[in-house]
């Protein structure tokens, strides 16, 4: 199977999900609630998520990846048109968390069959090229949404997205299929704490799993809903403007996506983990200290190289380090941790912003990467380096 056929169906669902990223938080603060009760608009989505990853990976293993793809895909876009209609904040959350279920249908099942049809030496650099095709339509969301709801109104980016889930939907029916030899091994193992404990004593899993936690709390706590309301209280952008910010981030993502990929299968996924969280610490020091537009922006470009392999280096050490476990249950674990973060994020730097200002939720965060960056510096062991491979096989061949 061509990993093309993944590709697309994650553009498009990727550009409709961007599309409303900069404005939810400006939609549920319409429904009039504090910070704290913003924060759940992102977080409700998230419990879905959390509550539905653990399954997802277990039926993946069970019925397979395609099954689970569509159907996820099938509750986005629904619930998308269904936030778009909501009458009241209550009613807005409902829909948000029943889309977070889709959401871990989808994402579980795409991560398992990427993770099935890809080999050590290439998963850094064809997550790359993966990345590419999400930041693609990314980068274009929020620029899109912005445009979109000055002109019509916040609610209608969730039509567009809802629109485009059903292109990414067709997509998947007629290009997505199950690989050869490998999703037709049905594994008898549920989900059990054995199971559970024996992937988390793996290090270099556990580890990629704390990784994955801190940048989801950063993504949805900070990118998705502390820079929108920032921007607005603090320096009074308009949705253009926040969605301008929020997309030049994803375009140094964009640019960064496809070295970084080469660099992961090179250098090490460790290597790249630290500098990741190293460099978005830094940039999530600096947005308290930006003042205008062009601040702003710089803290978000910056922000975006921090991030550039953030996604693919704690996925590729996850993958080597559990290739004899169950994979979707792998999967839905590693996933599990990131959605504690997208979970908790928002709602965490939501009352620390209700009680302290919009300030102190980014120095909350940059303790957290820094923390996240020392322990996994010095606990992490490696799981593929090329560049460590090429040096014992010359050794070796010294030798002989």
């Amino acid at each position: 199977m061509d990993v093309i056929s993944i590709y697309v169906p994650s553009f498009f669902l990727f550009v409709g999900m961007s599309i409303v990223s900069p404005i939810l938080p400006l939609y549920a603060e319409s429904f009039n609630v504090s910070y704290t009760m913003v924060s759940l608009a992102i977080s409700s989505y998230a419990f879905g998520r959390f509550m539905a990853d653990i399954p997802s990976g277990w039926l993946a293993d069970r019925w397979g990846r395609r099954p689970l793809m569509i159907w996820g895909t099938v509750i986005l876009s629904v619930m998308a048109f269904m936030n778009a209609r909501a009458t009241t904040f209550v009613e807005f959350l409902l829909y948000r968390l029943i889309q977070g279920v889709g959401s871990a249908m989808w994402m579980t099942s795409r991560t398992t069959l990427l993770a099935d049809v890809l080999k050590p030496e290439e998963r850094g650099r064809i997550m790359g090229y993966f990345q590419t095709f999400q930041l693609l339509g990314s980068s274009a969301g929020p620029v899109i949404g912005g445009y979109v709801a000055t002109m019509w109104g916040l609610n209608s980016t969730f039509y567009f997205y809802g629109l485009l889930g059903l292109v990414s939907l067709v997509i998947t029916y007629l290009w997505i299929h199950e690989p050869e030899g490998v999703t037709r091994k049905r594994h008898e193992t549920a989900f059990d704490w054995p199971t559970a404990k024996r992937l988390l004593s793996n290090r270099s899993f556990s580890l990629a799993c704390l990784a994955t936690f801190a940048i989801f709390f950063m993504r949805t706590g900070i990118r998705s809903t502390m820079i929108p309301l920032y921007a607005d209280s603090e320096l009074g952008l308009n949705e253009t403007e926040i969605g301008a910010v929020i997309s030049y981030s994803t375009i140094m993502n964009l640019i960064l996506a496809v070295p970084m990929g080469h660099a992961i299968d090179y250098y090490g996924r460790k290597p790249a983990i630290v500098k990741s969280l190293l460099i978005t610490m830094f940039a999530a020091l600096a947005f308290p200290y930006t003042s205008d537009y062009f601040t702003l922006s710089l803290a978000a470009l910056l922000l975006g190289i921090g991030t550039s392999g953030a996604g693919q280096a704690p996925l590729a050490l996850a993958t080597d380090a559990t290739i004899d476990e169950p994979r979707g249950i792998s999967m839905g674990l590693y996933r599990l941790f990131g959605d504690i973060g997208f979970v908790v994020g928002p709602i965490i730097l939501g009352v620390i912003a209700d009680n302290m200002g919009l300030r102190a939720p980014f120095y909350f965060t940059s303790v957290l990467l820094l923390v996240s960056t020392v322990l996994i510096q010095v606990f992490a062991v490696e799981t593929y380096s090329k560049r460590a491979n090429d040096m014992v096989n010359r050794n070796g061949g010294l030798k002989a």
